[in-house]
């Protein structure tokens, strides 16, 4: 709220001044999070995207949508992570949320600069490491890889002891790895057969054999 006085010097009056009422000193607020549920796009392939975002909690994936109408999932983003713009003037793909997620979001200037983090570059190094699988890989050694890659994000189940909550649904696995939907059900029915995992239900998965999974996937185990 402001005030204000005037003062009389030498019979004429002086210019009126304000004084404030409350604190005037800049506030410094932590940025807020939105809320972004299940399946909304947090943007879409071709806009302009100035805003750094970061992931807090949920996941969310990376689509390219293919001339024939398929999508190819690129990559995931997990709570920790930072989407950047890219240095194009538009988005080249479309960041979509998995899951409900909470993300902050933080304005840059512009377009990303050429010596800023591109979110463009970041897709590439999963997409260069995600061809190189399913260029030597099989489906099945493919789904154990991801398997093994998403397992360190996976969040605890609280009500079944060492299960995790698989939070990426059967088709996002076969459109990341390049398969179909039925190939990824029986796939993990097969490793659960063996012992290799464990499906408490849909949406969990208990990890029973790190090493049978790896020789799987042609690679070494993860810790």
């Amino acid at each position: 709220m402001l005030t204000e006085s005037a003062s009389l010097d030498d019979g004429k009056l002086s210019t009126p001044t304000f004084r404030s009422t409350r604190n005037d000193a800049p506030e410094f607020r932590r940025p807020s999070t939105s809320f972004i549920p299940r399946g909304r796009a947090l943007f879409w392939e071709g806009e302009e995207e100035a805003q750094k975002i970061e992931i807090v909690e949920g996941v969310v994936r990376a689509v390219r949508l293919l001339e024939n109408g398929n999508r190819q999932i690129l990559a995931f983003y997990w709570p920790g992570d930072v989407v950047m713009p890219t240095h194009s003037t538009n988005q080249q793909y479309t960041a979509e949320a998995v899951t409900d997620c909470r993300v902050v979001r933080s304005k840059v200037s512009g377009v990303c600069r050429s010596d800023a983090p591109c979110g463009a570059h970041q897709v590439l190094a999963d997409t260069l490491s995600l061809v190189l699988t399913m260029s030597q890989k099989n489906c099945v050694a493919r789904i154990a890889w991801l398997l093994l890659r998403i397992r360190p994000h996976l969040p605890a189940d609280l009500k079944r002891p060492e299960a995790l909550r698989l939070q990426l649904p059967r088709a996002d696995i076969a459109d990341h790895v390049g398969t179909s939907l039925e190939t990824v059900c029986r796939t993990l029915a097969e490793f659960k057969a063996k012992k290799l995992i464990d499906l408490p239900n849909r949406k969990t998965i208990r990890f029973i054999n790190l090493e049978g999974l790896a020789r799987i996937s042609n690679g070494p185990a993860f810790d």
